[in-house]
């Protein structure tokens, strides 16, 4: 009779737990449950960054001080521009993030994804200027170091750079 208690009562554990894994994966899955919203960055969309000088030698491994000292003022002159752009652009990302903020939770509430419509469009319109000048003054940084480094660094810094890019393949 034990042996049967004992082979009964396991087998009610097993079956307790896989009902509860079970009735939890159903209740994450249930729309409204558990869903926070998405986040919307607009400095990281538009691709406004800056670069450590420190970090950036010393990942490019740069020994010399003539390139050192080049490479430093090169990226202080693009860490400037990035810094005036977000100083012309705060008041507007800024803007775009609330309206992004106050729409998800609209859309949420409504469930009505409908609402977000206004709002993508808006930022299709804003972030793409915004990127065009990021990525001319990118152009212009990467032809110095094109100059500047040898091919081995150029390269380093490229993936560098790409790794410190926020991804922003969908507005």
């Amino acid at each position: 009779m034990k042996k049967v208690f004992q082979k009964t009562n396991r087998s009610n554990t097993l079956l307790l737990i896989l009902f509860s894994m079970v009735g939890q994966s159903l209740l994450a899955q249930m729309p409204g449950r558990s869903m926070s919203p998405p986040e919307f960055n607009a400095i990281e969309k538009a691709r406004i960054i800056t670069y450590d000088t420190e970090k950036v030698i010393k990942k490019l491994k740069i020994t010399e001080d003539s390139i050192s000292k080049e490479v430093s003022m090169h990226l202080a002159t693009y860490n400037s521009e990035m810094d005036n752009l977000l100083l012309l652009h705060s008041q507007t990302l800024r803007d775009l993030e609330n309206e992004f903020d106050r729409n998800v939770k609209i859309a949420m509430q409504k469930r009505d994804r409908s609402q977000m419509n206004g709002v993508k469009n808006k930022i299709k319109e804003i972030i793409p200027p915004i990127r065009y000048e990021v990525s001319k003054h990118e152009k212009v940084l990467n032809e110095a170091f094109k100059n500047i480094l040898t091919e081995k660094q150029f390269k380093k810094w490229l993936k560098y750079q790409k790794q410190h890019n926020p991804s922003s393949t969908n507005l």
